[in-house]
């Protein structure tokens, strides 16, 4: 009995596994994140493969799509309780088809609506040809970018340089009522003096904006229009079909070089380089708040693999902007690395990794609770961030099967009707397959959505049972300790929210939180600040006080001194650099123990500085090695005190090495105290303060190479030219050494190896 039972539960679990093999098998890419480091990990799918809308599935039988440019999901506009607005899906689709793979081609667009009966989409209707406002017949000769809003459908005619608006349903539009598939209006080629004579005017993508009176009528709002051509940024159009301006210009930079070469350029030569122009986007979105996202391919890969290995957040090298009404890029980028796709990849193509450089983005779709998704033309992926730039999920691959992409052409999301707050489908236009492959949202994703929600929403104790539900599903998720950790913030439970904050090394908000800390610290104990401040304050002025009894009590001509005396002669000599070199050789008031005692006290400081900064200045965990914290002290000391030496001897230095190797020492005095004070106050600062730390350690090391500097002129009777000379000879010196250390250690190395082989082969012979 005892055996059979074994044998049910073994099969079982057999059975389990390959249910969950096959599962996993259903799916045919990974969707994953990246860590603090640059790490992929693995998360659970956000979205699955759900059907593909292709002319077949369509119904459409004698003109098939067979060359999509692009599509987009209608959107309606609905103003909430709260008196936001928000979108919900219409429900239908809009292909543009430029047929011209075909012999006899029909550029069309076509409409297709979601049947819920048969659980898919169908044909409803398609616009080709129209009567234009003068009441000629006409028709559309290129379609190429689509934007649907309010029953409204903007197509870009781009050879005819043009944007078309159609009806898609019953509307009603300055008062007049339309029907699907009804002409409304043409948007010409908009004219102003900033828009130079030479200009062609191609129409690429549009993104637009309306208007909704309390009767239901609507007017045509804002348009934002991307030109094939235009590199002034993107173009606002207003609803009259005039120019407003250039927004979202994207200006090169021009190196010192650059600018030396075009001045001897001619006027043509200027006006053919490429750095003469901004970069141009290539396609524009908008969101239910009126901000224009744009994208652009045009980033250089150099500086856009740059900008992510600096972890960089500034829009300069950015393939994605979101846009305020003045053209102003105002998109968050908190992330751990900036929001342009791909972050690892190789820079040199090999047999098994052919795909190089950075993303190439080639659209941008909007989603629920702020989030947005960017597609890359290059891996056939999908980039999924939060309303901060934080990376949400990942997926996508090149291939055959439900849910791969050949050619990645656009990206979309579909609102469902019964919840305007939810985008359950995410879609994406496969150019090469002529289809569109639906993804339909996981549980997983309805969670990583619903939070979004209830911390938009400011329900901060639903928000954090759904993010720990997220990291019971993916521990691996650092979004997860990153909304938890808010959450708990805008509970007061600023603490805890420090915890989790650290967990995702989210130096931001632990700032935020621990300054809240602080002032409750402070308010309580406000008493002690005063002290604390007037404390160290009578210490300081009690130290130089002593040392400047004791120096005073030195100035007895003496050769030896007690290494109090020596020390403390420091002080003096952070503040009187010439007269404390000059009674350091001539009158004896250092040795070598004293500069040594200074050079290992400075060591110490660099150790306490390297293990004792608070989180918010060093975030990373790294091991501090004792042996290469001296090294990277005494070598570049003993450098420079062995190149300088070796160089003033030749220069009729009047130092001995022994005088150099005290001045260099002494030079160090001011380190240790800047070092210990700021390792101290970077536990109780902020991140908008750490820079006062970084400035006040800048000002030590200038101190220091101050003194270094007129040190040396002092014990070697120099003039400031002369010093000058020296010091830069000093400093090549340096690198000579080290070259030839390098050379040395590598020529050893050869022959112990190559003494260690004869010796492995003579053992193996006798």
């Amino acid at each position: 009995m005892k055996k059979s039972i074994k044998i049910i539960l073994l099969t079982l679990c057999f059975v389990l596994l390959l249910g969950m093999a096959a599962v996993n098998a259903i799916i045919p890419y990974t969707t994953y994140t990246y860590d603090i480091d640059g790490n992929y990990v693995e998360s659970p799918h956000a979205y699955v493969p759900y059907e593909v809308i292709t002319s077949s599935t369509l119904g459409i039988g004698d003109s098939p799509i067979t060359d999509p440019q692009d599509f987009c999901t209608g959107r309606i506009s609905q103003i909430g309780d709260d008196a936001q607005k928000y979108f919900y899906w219409d429900g239908k689709i809009y292909i543009s088809d430029t047929n011209s793979s075909i012999e006899n081609p029909v550029p069309k667009v076509v409409i297709a609506e979601y049947d819920e009966v048969q659980s898919g989409f169908k044909y409803i209707a398609e616009i080709s040809t129209f009567v234009n406002e003068w009441g000629v017949p006409d028709r559309i000769t290129s379609p190429s970018g689509l934007y649907a809003i309010d029953n409204l459908l903007f197509v870009c005619d781009i050879d005819s340089a043009r944007i078309l608006v159609f009806a898609t349903d019953d509307v009603n539009v300055d008062g007049v009522e339309y029907k699907l598939g009804d002409f409304v209006k043409t948007i010409e080629e908009p004219e102003s003096e900033v828009i130079s004579d030479n200009h062609v005017y191609r129409p690429r993508a549009v993104a637009a904006n309306t208007l909704k009176d309390k009767d239901g009528v609507i007017s045509l709002g804002y348009m934002y229009v991307v030109g094939e051509s235009t590199h002034q940024g993107v173009i606002s159009i207003n609803g009259e079909g005039e120019f407003s301006g250039f927004i979202g210009t994207q200006s090169n930079t021009l190196t010192f070089f650059d600018m030396l070469w075009r001045k001897l350029q001619t006027e043509e030569q200027r006006n053919k380089s490429v750095k003469n122009v901004s970069t141009s986007f290539n396609n524009v979105n908008i969101n239910e708040k009126g901000f224009v996202y744009a994208t652009t391919d045009a980033i250089n890969d150099d500086d856009l693999f740059k900008a992510i290995q600096a972890k960089s957040i500034t829009s300069d090298v950015s393939p994605v902007k979101m846009l305020n009404p003045n053209g102003q890029d105002v998109m968050k980028r908190s992330g751990f690395f900036p929001p342009v796709g791909e972050i690892t990849f190789t820079q040199q193509a090999t047999p098994q990794y052919s795909i190089t450089g950075p993303s190439k983005v080639v659209d941008v779709g909007l989603g629920p609770e702020g989030t947005w998704s960017i597609i890359d033309e290059k891996r056939q992926k999908v980039f999924t961030y939060d309303e901060d730039g934080n990376l949400l999920f990942a997926f996508g691959d090149k291939g055959s099967q439900l849910g791969n992409i050949s050619m990645v052409e656009a990206v979309d999301y579909a609102y469902s009707d019964d919840d305007a707050n939810s985008a359950n489908y995410l879609m994406i236009l496969d150019s090469t397959n002529d289809a569109i492959t639906v993804y339909k949202r996981t549980e997983y994703g309805d969670v990583l959505v619903q939070a979004l929600r209830n911390q938009r929403d400011r329900k901060f104790d639903e928000a954090e049972k759904d993010w720990r539900e997220i990291l019971q599903r993916n521990s691996n998720f650092d979004m997860s300790y990153i909304g938890i950790g808010k959450s708990l913030y805008r509970q007061g439970k600023y603490e805890e929210a420090m915890a989790q904050f650290k967990f995702a090394y989210d130096t931001e908000n632990y700032s935020e939180a621990w300054q809240q800390v602080r002032k409750e610290w402070v308010e309580k104990y406000v008493i002690v600040i005063p002290i604390v401040i007037i404390a160290f304050l009578l210490l300081v002025s009690f130290i130089f006080k002593y040392a400047k009894k004791v120096n005073d009590a030195g100035l007895a001509l003496r050769k030896k001194r007690t290494l109090k005396e020596e020390f403390m002669y420091g002080f003096h000599v952070m503040f009187h650099p010439f007269d404390g070199f000059w009674d350091i050789k001539h009158e004896y008031r250092a040795s070598t123990k004293g500069a040594t005692t200074i050079l290992i006290l400075t060591i110490l400081s660099f150790i306490y500085y390297s293990i004792g900064q608070a989180y918010i200045i060093s975030p990373y965990p790294t091991d501090v090695s004792v042996v290469m914290m001296f090294a990277s002290i005494l070598l570049p000391v003993f450098l420079w005190v062995i190149s300088n030496w070796c160089f003033t001897t030749l220069f009729d230095g009047e130092g001995s090495l022994k005088d150099i190797y005290i001045a260099t020492c002494y030079a160090l005095f001011p380190l240790p105290p800047f070092l210990i004070l700021t390792t101290l106050l970077s536990n109780i600062v902020t991140v908008d303060e750490a820079g006062l730390l970084t400035l006040a350690l800048g000002v030590s090391l200038f101190w220091c190479g101050f003194l270094l500097f007129f040190g040396m002129q002092v014990i070697h009777d120099y003039t400031l030219f002369k010093n000058i000379l020296t010091t830069l000879a000093t400093i090549i010196g340096m690198v000579f050494i080290m070259f030839l250390a390098v050379l040395f250690t590598s020529l050893v190395t050869k022959i112990v190896g190559f003494v260690y082989n004869i010796i492995i082969e003579l053992s193996y012979r006798v």
